[in-house]
C-alpha cells in the first residue's frame, strides 16, 4: 500500500507541473502583457551599450534600487532578449522554478505528502496571482526562493551565516518577506545564533539601503515609511482592508471560479478533476489524528506569519488587496495562507473527529476549488489583454476616421464599473489605466506612439480630445 500511495505522490508533483506549465504557456501563446509588463516591453528597444553599462542604468531607477538582486536577474533578462519580445517571457519560468525550491525545503520539514499539497495549494492560491502571471513580477518569486532557502538553512542545516545571506537577498529581491525575520529567529534555538542572525542580517540590509544604496545610486528611493505606523486612520483603513480580503473578497473570487466553470475546456475540466482526485488518493493512509498536535502549532505559526506579513502595509503606502496589479505584494501572505489553510483544515478536522475519508474529500474540494479559481484568473488576464487591444484597435479606426495623426488623446471607458461588473474579470484584472501602458499598446495596434500620447481620462480630465468607448464603439466627444 505505501508502493501506491508513493506513486500517487509522484504523481501530484508531475501534475502540477503539468498545470503550471499549462498556465505559462497559455499566457505566452496569447502574448499577456499588462500593466508594468507593457512599460517594460517598450523599453526593451532602448536597451543599448555594453552589458555592465546597461545593468547599472538599470539598477538606478526609482523601483530597483532597493532591489539589486532581482534587479540584477530581471536587468540581465532584458538585456538577453531586447531583440526578441517573445522571450519576455522567460521572466514567467520564475513561478515554477520557486515552486520546486518550496517543495525541496517543505519535504526536509514535512512529508512529502504534505510539501506536494503545499506546492498545489500555493500555486494556485487565489492570494497574489500578479506573481504567476506577470513576467516582471519575478522578483517577488526571488524572494519567496531566498526566503525559502533561508528557513532551510536555519531549521534543517543549523547553519546561521548562509541562513542570513539568504535573508538578506530574499530582502534585497523584494520586501514581502523582511517582517518574517521574527519566524528564523525563532526557529534557531541558541541565543547566540540569534543574536548572530540578527546581526548580520539586519546590520547588512540597513547599511544597504541607508549607506550604500544612496550613495551610489542617483535615483534611490526608500519605500519604508515608519511614521505611517503611527497614522491611526491608515492603521484602521490597512485592519479593515485586510478583513476584507479574507473574509469576503476571497469568497467572491472562488465563487466566480465556480461560475467559471462552464467556460473551460476539455483539457482544463480534466486538470480540475484529476488533481483533486489524486490529492484523494495521496492521503489515503496518511495518519491525520497523531499528527493533529503538529498541525496545531504550524496553524497558529502560519497565522502568526500572516500577521507578520500583512505588518509591511504599515510601513508602505501600499494596500492589502487580492485585486488587479496591485496584489503583488502578497507573496508571503499566499505562502502561509496556503500553509494555514491546509493545518487548520486538518487540525480542525481532527478535533471535531471527523473520519480520515471526510479529511481527503475536504483537502480534495479546497484543490478543486482553488484549480478552477486559478484557471478563471488566467482566462480574466487573457481576457484583460484582448479588452485592452480591442480598444486600441477601435482607437485606431476612430483616429483615421477623425483624421488625427498627432497629440495627445484620452480614453473614456468607465473603467472602475468595467472592472466590477463584467464577468469576465475574476479579480478586477488590470486593464490600461496609466499613460505609461499606452506606447506598447499603441504600437502593437498600428497607432505611432511617437507622435500620439494615449492617456486615461481619470490621469489626464482636462485633456482636449477625448474619445468614449461604449457598446463596442469608439466616439470622439471633445
Amino acid at each position: 500500500m505505501k508502493e501506491k500511495r508513493n506513486n500517487y505522490q509522484i504523481l501530484l508533483n508531475i501534475l502540477i507541473i503539468v498545470h503550471s506549465l499549462y498556465i505559462c504557456l497559455s499566457v505566452f501563446k496569447e502574448k499577456v502583457l499588462l500593466t508594468d509588463d507593457l512599460a517594460r516591453v517598450y523599453e526593451l528597444r532602448t536597451v543599448s551599450g555594453s552589458y555592465f553599462s546597461y545593468i547599472y542604468s538599470f539598477l538606478d531607477s526609482v523601483t530597483m534600487a532597493a532591489r539589486p538582486v532581482s534587479g540584477l536577474v530581471t536587468g540581465t533578462l532584458f538585456y538577453l532578449v531586447r531583440n526578441n519580445e517573445s522571450l519576455y517571457f522567460l521572466g514567467l519560468l520564475f513561478f515554477p522554478l520557486s515552486l520546486a525550491v518550496l517543495y525541496w525545503v517543505a519535504k526536509n520539514i514535512f512529508s512529502k505528502e504534505l510539501a506536494s499539497l503545499i506546492i498545489l495549494l500555493y500555486s494556485i492560491s487565489i492570494i497574489g496571482t500578479s506573481i504567476q502571471f506577470s513576467s516582471l513580477m519575478l522578483n517577488s518569486n526571488l524572494a519567496t526562493i531566498f526566503f525559502s532557502l533561508s528557513v532551510y538553512f536555519a531549521y534543517v542545516r543549523k547553519c546561521i551565516v548562509v541562513s542570513s545571506i539568504c535573508f538578506i537577498a530574499s530582502v534585497l529581491s523584494y520586501e514581502i518577506f523582511l517582517p518574517l525575520i521574527l519566524i528564523n529567529l525563532f526557529m534557531i534555538k541558541e541565543n547566540r545564533k540569534r543574536i548572530l542572525f540578527a546581526v548580520l542580517t539586519l546590520g547588512a540590509i540597513v547599511i544597504f539601503r541607508k549607506v550604500i544604496q544612496p550613495n551610489i545610486f542617483e535615483h534611490s528611493y526608500q519605500r519604508d515609511n515608519v511614521n505611517k505606523v503611527f497614522e491611526i486612520k491608515r492603521v484602521m483603513f490597512v485592519i479593515v482592508l485586510s478583513l476584507k480580503m479574507f473574509f469576503y473578497d476571497f469568497f467572491v473570487g472562488i465563487y466566480k471560479g465556480v461560475l467559471h466553470l462552464r467556460k473551460m475546456n476539455v483539457l482544463e475540466l480534466i486538470i480540475s478533476v484529476i488533481i483533486p482526485f489524486v490529492v484523494y488518493k495521496v492521503f489515503y493512509n496518511f495518519d491525520f489524528k497523531n499528527k493533529s498536535h503538529n498541525f496545531k502549532k504550524l496553524c497558529i505559526f502560519s497565522l502568526i506569519s500572516i500577521l507578520l506579513g500583512l505588518s509591511i502595509f504599515l510601513l508602505s503606502s501600499y494596500i492589502p488587496t487580492l485585486f488587479g496589479f496591485e496584489n503583488r505584494n502578497l507573496g508571503a501572505i499566499r505562502l502561509f495562507y496556503t500553509l494555514f489553510i491546509i493545518s487548520g483544515v486538518i487540525w480542525l478536522s481532527v478535533q471535531l473527529k471527523l473520519q480520515q475519508k471526510t479529511i481527503r474529500i475536504f483537502l480534495s474540494a479546497i484543490a478543486f476549488l482553488f484549480i478552477i479559481t486559478n484557471i478563471s484568473v488566467k482566462d480574466s488576464w487573457i481576457y484583460a489583454t484582448k479588452f485592452n487591444n480591442e480598444l486600441f484597435g477601435k482607437l485606431n479606426t476612430a483616429l483615421k476616421e477623425n483624421h488625427i495623426e498627432s497629440g495627445v488623446i484620452c480614453l473614456e471607458y468607465g473603467m472602475s464599473e468595467e472592472l466590477k461588473s463584467n464577468p469576465d474579470f475574476t479579480l478586477r484584472e488590470p486593464i490600461f489605466y496609466k499613460a505609461w501602458e499606452s506606447p506598447q499598446l499603441c504600437r502593437m495596434n498600428g497607432i505611432d506612439p511617437l507622435r500620439i500620447r494615449v492617456d486615461n481620462i481619470y490621469d489626464n480630465p482636462d485633456c482636449k480630445v477625448k474619445f468614449l468607448y461604449k457598446n463596442g464603439k469608439m466616439i470622439l466627444t471633445k
